[in-house]
């Protein structure tokens, strides 16, 4: 079950498999299962790829944009450190640029990476890969991209990448019944050697077998749920972003769309996912009406093949929400995972909830 896994994510897939449409061409040549390794859960692949990166020499690291909650914590305190630029645009680029170049001074350990989610969660932001690409290039540095939300059947992030993260819980499985996780290594990379090394020495194969066997399963139509999770998030995207009572809707085709769009892989089944989340006009109490009338279910998983809503920031910042603010995690923010439920039935829902917001 692993190897088959292990094929499926990295495309290297045989005659029957390619016959059944399970899995797409990755784009990156020398590609290999060898380049795969699987873990117990998403978290545990950002943090192997940490530790990997850590063999190859104790230095910090740079999170480039608001990225899931323990993906920070990982690189703070796990090792020597990392720069946090949250709102992952604008003048972040050029404070990357100037952190990059300050560690390249005598006194100062070279940076060890930087690490981006494309998209972000929950702001929905794509970094410009290109961009970072150069960067890490110019500097020596690793790129590390979490492809979860946007999931390799969407985008492209490998081929800008070092290494690439996914959490195989979310839409890779849909079912919501099993967990995982995976690493998969880019063998055009400069450091492409040096890391497999490093996966070699610190990588542990900690997938329950039961697991993986699940995983196989569920994701084997992987590729058609997706088409359709594309296709029903689109809608709804569009519906609460034509509200008057939306203040933001954060979706990869309003957020950063142009740098979203420069990795979308160039099929017709690529889309924009089916994770986007909502900020109202009438603030807190807009929130709470339409997250109480919205009625699917409720949780803070994503990816799952039926729709799933959250109060995000309340959950996972809790205790720091001044903090989430600033960069621009309202506390109010209601973070939706769309599934595959037949579309009609989705936009009467939602627009039930909407309608449910007061005026005054």
């Amino acid at each position: 079950m692993k190897s088959a896994l292990r094929r499926r994510i990295a495309g290297a897939l045989t005659e029957d498999e390619q016959k059944h449409g399970a899995q797409v061409e990755r784009g990156v040549a020398g590609l290999s299962t060898e380049d795969v390794f699987l873990t117990a859960t998403g978290m545990s692949a950002v943090f192997v790829a940490h530790q990997a990166l850590l063999q190859m020499r104790q230095a910090k690291s740079v999170c480039f944009g608001f990225p899931y909650t323990d993906t920070l914590k990982i690189l703070q305190k796990f090792g020597p450190g990392a720069y946090f630029l949250g709102n992952g645009e604008g003048n972040d680029y050029d404070e990357l640029e100037r952190i990059l170049e300050l560690h390249t001074q005598d006194d100062k350990d070279p940076i060890l990476a930087i690490f981006t989610e494309c998209p972000s969660n929950p702001l929905l932001k794509t970094a410009d890969l290109p961009r970072l690409r150069a960067l890490a290039d110019r500097f020596g540095v690793a790129l590390v991209v979490d492809e979860t939300i946007g999931s390799f059947a969407n985008i492209d992030a490998l081929g800008w990448a070092d290494i690439v993260v996914s959490s195989l819980t979310k839409v890779f499985s849909g079912d919501s019944n099993v967990m995982g996780g995976s690493i998969v290594l880019n063998p055009s990379g400069a450091l492409y050697t040096q890391l497999h090394s490093a996966m070699k020495v610190v990588f542990e194969d900690l997938m329950w077998c039961e697991d993986a066997i699940f995983l196989e399963r569920n994701s084997r139509d992987f590729m058609h749920r997706v088409v359709k999770i594309n296709n029903n998030a689109l809608v709804i995207a569009e519906l609460l972003h034509g509200s008057a009572k939306v203040a933001n809707v954060a979706y990869p085709k309003f957020t950063t769309p142009e740098n979203y769009q420069q990795i979308m892989r160039p099929t017709a089944d690529a889309g924009y996912g089916g994770l986007l989340s909502v900020v109202f006009v009438g603030g807190e109490r807009a929130s709470q009406q339409f997250f109480d009338s919205l009625l699917c279910c409720k949780g803070p998983s994503l990816g799952t093949n039926f729709t799933l809503a959250s109060p995000y920031t309340i959950l996972a910042h809790f205790t720091e929400l001044e903090w989430a603010a600033q960069y621009g995690v309202s506390a109010n923010l209601v973070r939706i995972s769309v599934g595959l439920e037949p579309q009609a039935e989705l936009v009467s829902m939602f627009q039930a909830a909407l309608d449910a917001i007061s005026d005054a």
